[in-house]
């Protein structure tokens, strides 16, 4: 049985990666109590990363830890860098097996999206900067590495702070006014099913570069009506806003998302459909 060590295994994509043929090395800087083979690991500690891997000496990597809060990274580019370069880096130095790196369509400026793997990059922010630098790692240290780029991670009902839909619902709940930006294309990947294109990047001991998304790119205003229609929430309570007005930290790419025709060639990937995804995850939350 091949062993898999995930990083960052207690955010809302390392949940939802269950890999349940392999044997699961689970690490973050933050305790999870309640999963089985939990390890604590901070990646930026160079010392404790080449420690545990020639302790565990897994087959597979998946790199899922990452500073993602693209404001914070705006204001804290050495941190970002720490840990979306640094941090890689300090794995990458010390593994030879299968490495996997989720990446960001963030690498793109925004111009002229949905993108293919074999569009030129161009990042606007710090985060999308760090995440390429962290490609360019994988490809430069790595012999057997697979990147898959993907957007708008989101899952609902594990009280994520980087989940966009949980807030969506929460605020909702609450009866809470919200602004939404309505020019910020996307096309949006709930975490189970990225642990699916995961499990199968695996199975198949891909190679190469990859992106991944739902069937359709819409704006984040569309999105967070979804999601209230799915719940049976008020959609009047979501305001429309363009990004100018919303006037955030860093600068975002406008009209992005990712074109997945490579993902569906090579593995016969269907892309999900919002709508379908945000009423399994209202089903699952049910049970």
């Amino acid at each position: 049985m091949k062993k898999v060590l995930i990083t960052g295994a207690s955010g809302q994509l390392g949940v939802s990666l269950q890999l349940d043929d392999y044997d699961v090395i689970r690490t973050d800087i933050f305790p999870q109590v309640d999963q089985e083979n939990f390890t604590i690991l901070d990646i930026t500690n160079k010392d404790k990363v080449k420690n545990l891997l020639e302790a565990e000496e897994p087959d597979v990597i998946v790199h899922l830890a990452a500073m993602t809060n693209v404001d914070s990274c705006e204001g804290n580019y050495e941190q970002a860098k720490l840990i979306n370069v640094e941090g890689t880096k300090n794995l990458l130095n010390n593994f030879t097996g299968k490495f996997i790196f989720v990446s960001s369509d963030y690498v793109f400026d925004g111009e002229d999206g949905p993108y293919s793997e074999d569009d030129n990059v161009n990042p606007l922010n710090v985060y999308g900067k760090t995440k390429l630098e962290g490609e360019e790692s994988v490809r430069k240290l790595s012999n057997d590495w697979v990147i898959l780029r993907t957007n708008v991670v989101w899952n609902i009902g594990g009280n994520f702070k980087a989940s966009f839909a949980d807030w969506v619902v929460e605020e909702l709940q609450n009866n809470r006014q919200i602004r939404i930006v309505a020019d910020q294309w996307n096309n949006p990947a709930w975490t189970v099913d990225i642990g699916q294109v995961i499990e199968t990047l695996i199975k198949y001991d891909a190679n190469g570069l990859y992106h991944h998304g739902s069937s359709h790119v819409i704006n984040r205003y569309d999105f967070a009506c979804m999601i209230a229609n799915v719940y049976e929430l008020n959609p009047s309570l979501i305001e429309p806003i363009t990004t100018k007005e919303l006037n955030q930290t860093a600068q975002r790419p406008l009209k992005c998302g990712l074109i997945t025709k490579k993902l569906e060639n090579d593995f016969n990937f269907t892309p999900s459909d919002t709508v379908l995804d945000i009423k399994a995850a209202k089903s699952h939350t049910e049970i």
